[in-house]
């Protein structure tokens, strides 16, 4: 084993065999991928150099008498939470025989993230295609930072392959045997060549594996859950989904203006006032939004059975310049509504604090309960007289943006539930 070795978890290759019997015997194959934006392929000069594509291009070379379907399902910036959302929709639909999970970076290394990683998991396990499941395990270069930790239990919990950037390139960058300037221009996002340096990763693993004969023995069932398991069946809900009701709050019907278009198919509100309310019967609510730069963008509330004292404070101001952003906030946790998460209810990274008030209701018994939530616009940043916050580059954060003549939309995208009965 070579001290730089990716796979930190050989797992179980049972269905990766099976796969790759079906494969050879000239069926149809479907391999998927479901992560951020590594696996979306960002930062590559194209997708066909991106890592997702070069490993389905190696089942396409090692199989040539199958046809071999690719799903790409990455969305930059997002995490597990939605991930086992909408894993049904984007990838079971698509009877995948093999899926490789990503979301290491994206998510935080906390038990939240745990949760609903392996709520995501266990979901892409149970589904009726068995396909094999696969870890990628990325990380911030210019720090270490991964959820690796955490994740790799899971993964060692439920036998599978685990390939890991942090115990080969990381590891790699430390000991100055790669200069970062070679695979990567961020720090984060590999560029083609990075790209290439992962695929590698992967297809090695995968050659190992194909030599290798499936056992005998019958798969047996799960093993029980290391976490209280409230995201295995979440449910991501639009206007398709639900009969919320308006005031003020609009359907929005446009369709999407590219095939990355994720910022569709929620409700829009306008001014202060307006309000959008839901009857959910869960454990777990949060709810998605779009985080804008064309400021400034109305403020809103999310309140749980009129609690006001403890709404959540759902903030569309993006305190970043690179673009807008799909951003998921925790309103519920086990039942119980997150509150601590706004204290100084000024900054522009409040989102970021909630990881406390989350661990909070970690040993609640998650029960699904009949739920009135509520989403009121309370007006915009300047409005409510907050400080003025700094972006990530340290310009103003209320700032009017240019050739901005109205406040921006408050867009609700999609509201998040768990543990559902």
């Amino acid at each position: 084993m070579s001290k730089y070795d990716p796979v930190v978890n050989t797992g179980d290759h049972n269905r990766l065999i099976k796969a790759m019997d079906k494969a050879r015997r000239g069926e149809d194959l479907c391999v998927a991928f479901i992560g951020g934006s590594i696996t979306e392929g960002y930062s590559s000069t194209s997708h066909d150099k991106c890592y997702a594509k070069l490993v389905h291009d190696w089942w396409v070379k090692s199989f040539p008498d199958s046809n071999i379907r690719y799903i790409n399902a990455g969305i930059g910036g997002t995490n597990s939470d939605y991930g086992s959302s909408r894993v049904e929709k984007d990838v079971l639909s698509n009877d995948p025989d093999v899926v490789f999970v990503d979301f290491t970076v994206n998510d935080a290394d906390t038990e939240f993230y745990f949760e609903t990683y392996e709520g995501l998991l266990r979901r892409i396990l149970k589904s009726g295609s068995h396909p094999a499941v696969a870890l990628m395990f990325f990380v911030q270069y210019s720090c270490g930072v991964s959820a690796q930790e955490w994740h790799l239990k899971l993964g060692r919990h439920y036998g599978l392959p685990c390939i890991s950037c942090v115990n080969s390139i990381y590891a790699k960058l430390k000991d100055g045997v790669i200069k970062a300037e070679e695979f990567t221009q961020d720090m984060l996002h590999p560029n083609d060549y990075g790209h290439k340096l992962i695929a590698g990763m992967v297809t090695d693993f995968l050659d190992t594996v194909k030599n290798e004969s499936a056992a005998a023995a019958e798969e047996g069932p799960l093993p029980a859950p290391l976490s209280a398991n409230a995201w295995e069946n979440a449910k991501r809900l639009q206007h398709a989904d639900t009969d919320a009701q308006l005031k003020g709050f609009e359907k929005d019907l446009k369709e999407a203006e590219y095939p990355g278009d994720h910022f569709r198919g929620g409700w829009t509100g306008k001014k202060t006032g307006d309000e959008i309310i839901f009857k959910l019967n869960c454990s777990e609510i949060s709810e998605q939004l779009k985080r804008t730069v064309t400021r400034p963008a109305p403020v809103a509330l999310a309140i749980v059975h009129g609690d006001e004292e403890h709404a959540v404070i759902l903030d569309a101001n993006f305190d970043q310049d690179w673009g807008d952003c799909l951003s998921v906030v925790p309103v519920m946790r086990h039942g119980c509504v997150v509150t601590g998460q706004t204290d100084d209810g000024l900054s522009p990274a409040r989102y970021e604090k909630s990881a406390e008030a989350l661990e909070r209701y970690k040993d609640i018994k998650p029960q699904a309960a009949e739920h009135e939530l509520k989403i009121r616009i309370i007006g915009t940043p300047e409005e409510l007289g907050w400080k003025l916050g700094e972006l990530s580059t340290g310009g103003p954060a209320w700032h009017k943006s240019e050739g901005n003549d109205a406040p921006a939309a408050f867009e609700l995208l999609s509201v998040f539930t768990g543990g559902n009965t």
